[in-house]
């Protein structure tokens, strides 16, 4: 009988000899790479041609072009490029082990016996992902901030909902900016899509695409989420309400909450094919970020979607956000008439 975590086990020790693979560093519009010299007296910007770094620099040792310092050629990105690595050999890291626990939580629950007085199973919840987002992409979705309590500035990439200095909710002057970006970032994605085949080849880009689509469809749902949560909060129907954590996370409950103190629910908002449709995507976002998008029955249920069977991933396209995108636009205009 095998050990309780076999696979998990096996998967460590593959790892402990080192995994390798692909990461993508974006490349400028003439082909040149950005470099940064690792001396700390110097710690000078540069760019080498691409073609140049690949076939003419080797490997063990680079000269810095302004003060000729020597390192080898792993030493030399840039502190945005250290972490663009960082993150995805962490994203790497967890989607091997996660992978591996599910083989063996699963394993372990059919070797249960189906009856008796006492039955154990275990279950395995991977938690939120590590998204790594290509270089390009990470510029066109960050978004910079003024605290309009305390006038602090700060950034984030993607959507931000409250000020690190003060605490104060500012999902209500930032919900437009959030759908701003991630059409921004739909509109530019065939030059991402060239940039990542060029440099990581064709399946890592549209791996990374993809990612892009479903962290899109993510942070949509939840700048949705804060900004129906701010509204509510100013509402004089809504002072002193208690709901639920994440209440504005389902779009059934949540329209529930705003017929009580309103009148109107979503369904008064939306024609009848947007209200279905926008469950069925905040429906998706939950399949996402808990799920890693495996359709379960719950979302069968809650959906009546017949493009998916129990067991399937559901897939994200361009114009799945796209209409994700219009959707909660509308709604939030509606609930801002509200106020």
């Amino acid at each position: 009988m095998p050990e309780m975590f076999d696979e998990t086990l096996r998967r460590l020790r593959e790892m402990s000899g080192g995994v390798h693979f692909t990461v993508s560093l974006p490349l400028d519009d003439d082909g040149y790479l950005d470099r940064k010299c690792p001396s700390h007296e110097c710690g000078a910007n540069f760019k080498t041609l691409f073609e140049d770094w690949k076939t003419r620099v080797k490997d063990e040792v680079v000269y810095c072009p302004i003060c000729r310092h020597e390192a080898a050629a792993t030493e030399w990105n840039t502190l945005q490029q250290r972490h663009h690595i960082k993150q995805a050999a962490l994203g790497r890291a967890k989607q091997m082990i996660g992978s591996a626990l599910r083989t063996d939580v699963e394993r372990f629950n059919r070797e249960q016996p189906v009856t008796g007085f006492l039955r154990i199973t275990m279950s395995y919840s991977p938690g939120s992902a590590t998204f790594v987002l290509p270089i390009q992409a990470a510029e066109l979705m960050t978004q910079r901030f003024v605290c309009e309590v305390c006038e602090c500035r700060y950034a984030s990439v993607g959507a931000a909902f409250f000020c690190p200095a003060c605490g104060h909710n500012s999902a209500l002057t930032t919900f437009d900016a959030s759908v701003r970006v991630v059409r921004q970032l739909l509109a530019s994605l065939p030059s991402v899509k060239k940039a990542l085949s060029e440099t990581g080849g064709l399946d890592a880009s549209q791996e990374t695409v993809r990612q892009l689509l479903e962290n899109s469809l993510v942070k949509l749902a939840g700048s949705l989420q804060r900004f129906a949560e701010a509204v509510f909060a100013s509402l004089p129907q809504g002072k002193g309400v208690k709901y639920r954590r994440n209440l504005f996370q389902n779009i059934l409950e949540s329209s529930a909450l705003w017929r009580t103190a309103t009148g109107r629910g979503y369904e008064e908002m939306l024609s009848g094919s947007e209200f279905e449709g926008l469950n069925r995507l905040f429906q998706q976002r939950h399949l996402l970020v808990h799920r890693e998008g495996i359709v379960d029955q719950d979302y069968i249920d809650r959906t009546d979607d017949p493009s998916y069977r129990v067991g399937q991933r559901i897939v994200v396209r361009e114009e799945t956000v796209i209409l994700m995108a219009d959707l909660v636009a509308k709604l939030a205009a509606s609930l801002s008439a509200l106020k």
